[in-house]
């Protein structure tokens, strides 16, 4: 590893918006641009390969409803299995650039995302070029200091996105987010020429679905810019200024809490799961009314037990991750990503009682807002 490497300050920057938005357009663009880092890019479709697409149009069944001990009554769905691979790959990458050494797959096993991984890196000269796809360890080339990794997805909703955030601040790394606004119609006439393209359903969808970044509500989504995808040029400044803005001041890692800031967390927590109880029972009910007569009584019932247990589940973890966390800014972010889970549940929920009321219909599910 290059002496650089030993001291590279670090950052994620975060791309979001709808298929055919320009995100990866806009990424070779910066890395193109940017003379004062290592821009390193990351495309979620080309790593996961097409192993984690092939559920139903993207949106459709993320998760699957089967009983496992591991997931507490749920088993995670390829497609989310897949990206949590990723994390964890881009993980052990951020670990070996931290601490120089040869990098090496997680768990000393080399799947198909890591060898995706270390193709992507090779082909962008972050690692050493190897003979056989199967070797364990390469070394790591940084050319130039910092080194900014451009994550490039939908990550339409916000708790996919927090994840990042959340890695970011285990390692006290830049973090930093782009969304990218694009007509819904000018995404659907971009996807038909492309050769892969996603349904028009699928975009339709998840636009109804997309949760944009909102710095004003959510304190860790403060770095963060909106930007016109029509005007791609205009913005190059901003751009830079943000990344250079996040780097500067990285997220800082959760210390250790005393004694005295524990009885401070209990009150908290019991505000936060009060709160949190009070709008996830909000949505269950928003939902229970739009599925209301487009599945049968017996269906209904189920569907409510369903909810009810998806929100035992999250009230569970809430109650967890706020014995770690302090603060009402800190508070209100756990909420919020909390929030976006469920919907991302009930998506899934829904998806395996109205398969054939969707695709008798054209028009999209029951989404709750």
């Amino acid at each position: 590893m290059d002496a650089a490497a030993k001291s590279s300050p670090i950052g994620l920057c975060v791309l979001c918006g709808l298929p055919g938005a320009g995100k990866s357009t806009l990424a070779q663009r910066l890395k193109e641009r940017q003379t004062s880092c290592s821009i390193v890019i990351i495309s979620y479709d080309d790593v996961m390969g097409d192993g984690a697409f092939k559920e139903q149009a993207l949106l459709e069944c993320r998760e699957v409803s089967c009983q496992s001990e591991n997931q507490g009554g749920r088993e995670m769905s390829p497609w989310k299995r897949h990206r949590q691979q990723l994390l964890q790959c881009l993980e052990t990458l951020i670990i070996t650039l931290l601490a120089p050494s040869a990098l090496r797959p997680p768990n000393g096993k080399a799947d198909e995302t890591w060898k995706r991984l270390v193709q992507c890196l090779e082909s962008q000269g972050l690692v050493s070029d190897g003979e056989d796809s199967e070797i364990s360890s390469r070394s790591i080339n940084v050319r130039s200091s910092p080194v900014y990794f451009i994550l490039d997805d939908n990550f339409y909703y916000q708790s996919m996105r927090y994840e990042v955030f959340q890695l970011a601040r285990k390692y006290s790394l830049g973090f930093c987010q782009l969304y990218l606004q694009c007509p819904v119609d000018c995404c659907l006439m971009r996807n038909k020429e492309r050769q892969n393209g996603v349904t028009d359903r699928t975009i339709i969808l998840m636009d109804s679905k997309l949760e944009r970044p909102n710095p004003e509500k959510n304190t860790w989504e403060k770095n963060s810019l909106i930007l016109d995808s029509s005007n791609m040029d205009d913005f190059h400044g901003r751009i830079t200024s943000l990344m250079n803005e996040a780097l500067e001041n990285p997220v800082m890692a959760l210390g250790d809490d005393s004694e005295e800031k524990e009885k401070d967390r209990d009150i908290c927590a019991a505000n936060v799961i009060h709160q949190a109880d009070k709008n996830l029972r909000h949505l269950i009910s928003e939902t229970m009314q739009a599925v209301k007569g487009l599945v049968s009584a017996k269906d209904i019932k189920r569907i409510a037990q369903e909810l009810q247990r998806v929100k035992v589940s999250a009230l569970d973890q809430l109650r967890h991750s706020i014995t770690v966390r302090t603060g009402e800014a800190a508070a209100t972010d756990i909420i919020a990503a909390v929030i976006s889970h469920f919907r991302e549940e009930v998506d899934c929920i829904l998806q395996q009682f109205l398969p054939k009321v969707q695709s008798d219909s054209h028009t999209a599910p029951p989404s709750v807002s």
